[in-house]
């Protein structure tokens, strides 16, 4: 089957339109934009040639500690657990309304990227990654969700690393999306991408849940400072047991050590 061949899992209805449906023009544009990719799969490769930072070693039995405090080991993790067959999507989520997440998830997908991976960040939520990367917020996820724009509009790429970036979109054309819509918008991006980082905060996260079931390799709820020892850290746990994945838990430092943007 090729790629964005996804009519065979169940065809739209035929008035229906949407970025990643392979009729017509559509299948047109998601070639060239799959051709794209290749090329930028290319840059990624020659950045990782470049990089000469060391790689986090990998946990001797293989398994997270229950609270992570560094992003490294995070890391580290995920490589331990990086099996041909495994989903290639992490979910990256705030366990609290008040937590931005979008710093952890710009990190690690930033890693990943650089892994000789092609690799993207899609932002599902308040458009808090969009500002952080000098990316504007619209059109992005939303309209994708809703049909109203294609891929071409609203992939960017990193202008720090070869990562490629989805924003947010508008919150009101979020609201039109259907759960059917979204499924085969993951399954396109997974045909695409070597490794999907999902970034959202808790509502839109549980939201979501009942579409990313099943599609994630890990979820990694991001805990404030001095939460993860905390009874509420098994509570999270508990509650995204729904996800039917990994569940690993990073508990944010006071202070972080590390920055987004050069010119920031």
């Amino acid at each position: 089957m090729k790629p964005f061949d996804l009519p065979k899992r169940g065809a739209l209805a035929a008035n229906e339109t949407m970025p990643g449906h392979v009729a017509g023009g559509a299948a047109n544009d998601l070639r060239s934009y799959l051709q794209r990719s290749v090329v930028l799969r290319s840059r990624a490769l020659a950045e990782a040639s470049r990089r000469s930072e060391p790689i986090a070693p990998v946990p001797a039995n293989g398994r997270a500690k229950s609270t992570l405090s560094s992003i490294d080991d995070v890391l580290a993790h995920l490589r331990s657990r990086a099996a041909p067959d495994a989903p290639r999507a992490i979910l990256v989520m705030a366990a609290r309304t008040e937590i931005d997440a979008s710093h952890e998830a710009i990190r690690i997908a930033r890693e990943q990227s650089a892994d000789q991976r092609l690799c993207v960040l899609v932002d599902l939520t308040h458009g808090a990654i969009g500002p952080k990367l000098g990316i504007r917020r619209s059109p992005g996820f939303a309209e994708l969700a809703a049909g109203s724009a294609g891929f071409d509009e609203i992939v960017h790429v990193d202008d720090e690393t070869p990562l490629q970036v989805i924003p947010a979109g508008q919150a009101a054309a979020k609201q039109e999306a259907k759960p059917e819509r979204l499924a085969r918008i993951f399954e396109a991006l997974a045909q695409v991408y070597h490794f999907m980082v999902l970034h959202a905060d808790r509502e839109t996260a549980f939201n979501y849940q009942p579409v990313l079931a099943g599609r994630l390799r890990t979820v990694l709820a991001v805990l404030a400072s001095g939460e993860g020892k905390s009874r509420s850290a098994e509570q999270v746990s508990a509650e995204l047991a729904g996800f039917a994945c990994t569940v690993m838990l990073h508990e944010q430092s006071t202070e972080r050590r590390w920055f987004l943007r050069r010119s920031a």
